[in-house]
């Protein structure tokens, strides 16, 4: 392990007012552990994601297909949904499915950890609100699990599987009949 200087800022206007400080912090000479906090690939990983939720929100379906990989596989099954493999087949199970719904999708505290300069790993937690027509309503929690891959010149979705830790019981009792 070598050690490094670094200025980190504390807080809007920290340098102007003589607050930014230096800390010291430990940078792995190993290109494996040096490749998990690569952080401008967290960063375009981060920007992958923030378009992924924007785009089902605005129902910019072309949007979403670009941060996908064309195969990638999305296991939606724990949210009562089904395991589609490619973009497309994806795609068209969200128009199906929430298409006709207003959507809010807001994505929190990302853990990633690029294993290579290809690949990636990342668990995001997930809240969202879902509203069909007839005030229909769901409010859910849970995470995503997802892998990345490095494709071409940019990062894009590679699987993602979609676990519940809640879901408002009486929506989820007139959506899903139960």
């Amino acid at each position: 392990m070598t050690y490094t200087r670094r200025t980190f800022m504390m807080g809007t206007g920290a340098a102007a007012f003589g607050l930014a400080g230096g800390v010291r912090a430990r940078v792995s000479a190993d290109p494996v552990h040096a490749a998990a906090s690569d952080p401008a690939s967290v960063y375009a990983i981060k920007q992958v994601k923030a378009r992924y939720f924007r785009a089902i929100d605005t129902k910019d379906w072309e949007l979403l297909g670009q941060q996908l990989i064309p195969d990638v596989v999305v296991d939606t099954t724990g949210s009562a949904g089904i395991i589609t493999v490619g973009a497309d087949a994806f795609i068209a199970y969200l128009q199906a499915t929430i298409g006709s719904a207003r959507t809010v999708h807001q994505g929190h505290m990302p853990e990633i950890e690029v294993r290579s300069p290809n690949a990636a790993t990342g668990v995001w937690a997930l809240q969202d609100l879902l509203i069909w027509p007839g005030n229909v309503r769901v409010i859910g929690f849970g995470h995503y699990h997802e892998t990345y891959a490095f494709d071409g010149d940019r990062w894009r979705i590679e699987s993602s599987k979609l676990t519940r830790l809640y879901l408002d019981p009486i929506a989820e009792q007139r959506l899903f009949g139960m």
